[in-house]
């Protein structure tokens, strides 16, 4: 039940670590990373990348769900809901079973 000006929903927020949000944090390892031409930091921003990919991956598909049930999602539920996406999706890519993280490193390993 959803009574008007109450439960307005949130916008979707992305993770933040260290006061900024992951996706700058993100920018800034990945030009390193290029920048030193070590292996492991590159693999590392390959899998952080990865990472970033399957986590807007779950935030849109969970945008698809309907919101159903008697009661409205509250914000701290919301915010649970996007640490847990950022969760799976860190350990998703970590296993590398996508495959994305590789094929990221190969590409950018040439150069």
């Amino acid at each position: 039940m959803k009574i008007d000006g109450l439960g307005a929903a949130l916008p979707q927020t992305v993770p933040v670590e260290g006061g900024r949000p992951v996706e700058e944090g993100f920018r800034d390892i990945f030009d390193k990373a290029l920048a030193s031409k070590e292996d492991k930091e590159l693999q590392e921003a390959a899998k952080q990348m990865e990472a970033m990919f399957i986590y807007q991956m779950y935030s849109q598909m969970r945008k698809t769900v309907d919101k159903g049930g008697l009661l409205e999602q509250s914000m701290g539920e919301e915010i649970f809901t996007g640490m847990l996406d950022y969760e799976i999706s860190s350990k998703a890519a970590e296993r590398g079973k996508l495959g994305l993280a590789e094929m990221i490193y190969q590409q950018f390993a040439r150069k």
